[in-house]
C-alpha cells in the first residue's frame, strides 16, 4: 500500500515546520511520499485551501498512491498515528474520505485545551482522502477547508466514514504564528479559558496546570519543543 502525505506550508513557521517533519520520520508506519507546498504566497491571505488544493492535484497525478493524509505542520502526531489511522481506514471499508470523529485543541500559549465532537465530520488534520476523486473545492481563500470537504463537497464515490480512537493519536496546536491555517489561534480564547466539562462544538477549555496534559499526550520531544511557547 503506498501512501502519501500533503503538508500545506507558508514558509512563515520554520520551527514548526521542522518539528513535523522530525515526527512523520517516527512514524511506526512507512510514509512513501511527503509534499510540501511551500510555493510563494500569492496575497496576504490565508491560502491553506489553495495548497491543499494545488498539492492534492499534484499527488492525484505525480504517482498511483491509495491514500492521502492532509498533514498540518504545526499541530501533534504521535508516532503511531499513521498506523493507527491507516488500520482504522481499511477496517471502515477504505472510504473516499475518512478521519476522526473528535479534535483536542490545545493552546500553547495559554496552556488550555479542550475537545470538540464532530462525528458527522473530520479536521482537516485528521483527514486521510483517496485521489483523484471529482472534488470541487471552495475558493483558495477559505479557511474552513474541511468543512467544505466533509459537508459541501461532493466527490467521485461519495463515501465518508470517521471513527473514534481510544485514545488522544493527535492534537491541533493552536500558537498564532504564520498565516497558513485556520482561525482561532488569536480569537475565541473563551474556549480556552472558560470553567467546564468537554464533549460538544461549544466545549469549555480547561486549564493545563503543570503541563499535565501536554506531557502525557505528546512524545519527549514534542513536549520540549511546544512547552518553549508560553504567553505567546
Amino acid at each position: 500500500m503506498k501512501i502519501a502525505c500533503i503538508i500545506p506550508d507558508r514558509s512563515d513557521r520554520p520551527q514548526f515546520l521542522e518539528h513535523c517533519q522530525k515526527m512523520l520520520k517516527k512514524q511506526t508506519a512507512q510514509i512513501h511520499y511527503v509534499l510540501l507546498v511551500n510555493n510563494p504566497a500569492e496575497s496576504e491571505k490565508p491560502d491553506i485551501t489553495q495548497r491543499y488544493r494545488r498539492g492534492y492535484e499534484w499527488v492525484s497525478k505525480y504517482d498511483n498512491f491509495d491514500v492521502i493524509f492532509l498533514i498540518e505542520n504545526d499541530d501533534y502526531y504521535s508516532p503511531t498515528y499513521i498506523e493507527e489511522m491507516l488500520a482504522a481506514w481499511i477496517a471502515n471499508g477504505k472510504p473516499d474520505l475518512f478521519g476522526t470523529s473528535y479534535t483536542y485543541y490545545y493552546h500553547v500559549g495559554l496552556r488550555s485545551y479542550f475537545m470538540m465532537n464532530h462525528p458527522e465530520r473530520a479536521s482537516a488534520m485528521n483527514t486521510m482522502i483517496k485521489p483523484n476523486l471529482n472534488i470541487s473545492w471552495p475558493n483558495d481563500n477559505e479557511v474552513y477547508t474541511d468543512l467544505h470537504l466533509w459537508l459541501h463537497s461532493h466527490v467521485l464515490n461519495g463515501s465518508k466514514k470517521t471513527w473514534t480512537p481510544s485514545k488522544i493519536i493527535s492534537i491541533g496546536i493552536k500558537h498564532g504564528v504564520g498565516l497558513c491555517g485556520g482561525r482561532h489561534h488569536k480569537d475565541r480564547l473563551n474556549r480556552y479559558q472558560m470553567d467546564g466539562g468537554l464533549g460538544n462544538e461549544s466545549a469549555s477549555g480547561v486549564e493545563d496546570i503543570g503541563d499535565v496534559f501536554l506531557s502525557a499526550n505528546t512524545d519527549a520531544e514534542s513536549f520540549e519543543f511546544y512547552k518553549q511557547f508560553k504567553n505567546k
